[in-house]
């Protein structure tokens, strides 16, 4: 793992210079390479009418780029909108029948809830793997499953208390029920150096504003590659016949119908979007995964110390396979301190499940906890 000077990259982030920010679980600020991505977006199509920027060659490219990122191979890559659009996809593509269950948990963002729902007025139960203490074990997940279990979906990280899932385990507890494995990896993403492959999962969807520095509106979807002429249903591209030509149209047109994700999109890109998330990919490349795991693991940590000496607790577990960039911390009145942090001090965090969530990404320094747990003692104080 390189040497990276966190420093420098930090002037990458202009709206640190005015903002302790400390909810990348939300959103991320955008680095410097964003907007320029987007000025070259507008120049293009001012001075070409659009060549560069509408060009499906980009687009091909976005998806080898975030593919080689994420581990994955660039046919198990679809572009979607959101988490959300993902998930939806997901929700929908699989052949349930009554009497068959799909296991939650209880610590989903709703999102991974409500995408489901419509298979309970099917016939389909729908069960939730129940926490420990905030965990999930894998003992959660199989005291839900049994043999007509046929779908489990899970956060990576859970979006409250950042709870890190072994997926890997999971994964592997799935396919020998005969289940698929849907994971909702947003928080994962740009943060965990893990590959896409190497999770178990069948499908993972991904929005692409949080650490990977894209636009709202941009996002992926992750399906493994021996499932993605499995899934059927009215919106999906039907695959092509087994043993038919090989087309090349995603080299020459954003639409390519040939036995992979891509049969998950419809219609236009977002082009601006994945021209941003294409410059996104190359900077987070630069410096490396690895690193920006190592950077993150090192900052919450010291964010947890700090938490604990200042005489509150976390909800976050302590060991780094059970976490990530998440802290959460119980307080009274969090969305009042929320506020107060904002306003007074310029400090930016945000509230989930009733406690404050401190989230930070490698742009983040000492500097920044610091001030951010000086803040909430001021404030707890008074």
């Amino acid at each position: 793992m390189k040497d990276v000077n966190w420093a420098q990259l930090r002037n990458e982030f202009p709206a640190l210079a005015n903002w302790t920010y400390l909810d990348t679980a939300r959103k991320t600020l955008p680095p410097r390479c964003q907007e320029t991505a987007m000025q070259d977006y507008c120049r293009d199509i001012r001075e070409t009418a659009g060549a560069d920027a509408w060009s499906a060659v980009n687009v091909a490219e976005t998806r080898d780029a975030m593919a080689a990122l994420l581990g994955a191979k660039p046919a198990e890559i679809a572009f979607t909108k959101n988490t959300t659009e993902g998930l939806n996809i997901a929700a929908h593509a699989f052949d349930l029948r009554p009497g068959d269950n799909v296991v939650l948990t209880d610590l989903e963002h709703v999102a991974n809830i409500w995408v489901w729902q419509h298979w309970a007025a099917k016939g389909v139960e729908i069960r939730f793997a129940k926490n420990r203490e905030g965990r999930l074990p894998l003992e959660a997940f199989l005291e839900q499953m049994d043999k007509r279990t046929r779908v489990v979906s899970t956060a990576y990280i859970t979006y409250g208390n950042g709870y890190r899932v072994d997926l890997a385990t999971l994964g592997k507890a799935c396919h020998e029920h005969g289940a698929r494995l849907v994971v909702d990896g947003v928080q994962g993403a740009g943060v965990i150096a893990a590959p896409l492959e190497s999770l178990g999962a069948d499908l993972v969807a991904i929005g692409g504003h949080k650490n990977l520095f894209g636009l709202t509106g941009t996002g992926l979807l992750y399906c493994r590659e021996e499932l993605i002429d499995e899934l059927k249903t009215p919106f999906l591209k039907a695959p092509v016949a087994p043993g038919s030509a090989k087309a090349s149209a995603h080299l020459k047109s954003q639409f390519d119908y040939v036995r992979t994700a891509h049969r998950f999109e419809g219609g236009n890109p977002n082009f601006l979007g994945l021209h941003v998330l294409r410059r996104s990919a190359a900077f987070i490349a630069g410096i490396g995964l690895p690193a920006i795991e190592s950077r993150v693991r090192e900052l919450t940590t010291q964010c947890m110390a700090m938490i604990k000496a200042a005489g509150l607790t976390t909800l976050t577990p302590e060991p780094w396979a059970e976490r990530a960039q998440i802290v959460s911390v119980p307080v009274p009145d969090a969305g009042g301190l929320m506020d107060r942090l904002r306003e007074k001090h310029r400090v930016i965090v945000n509230v989930k499940d009733g406690a404050l969530r401190i989230s930070m990404g490698f742009s983040n320094n000492e500097d920044d906890l610091q001030r951010a747990v000086a803040a909430i003692r001021e404030e707890l104080a008074t």
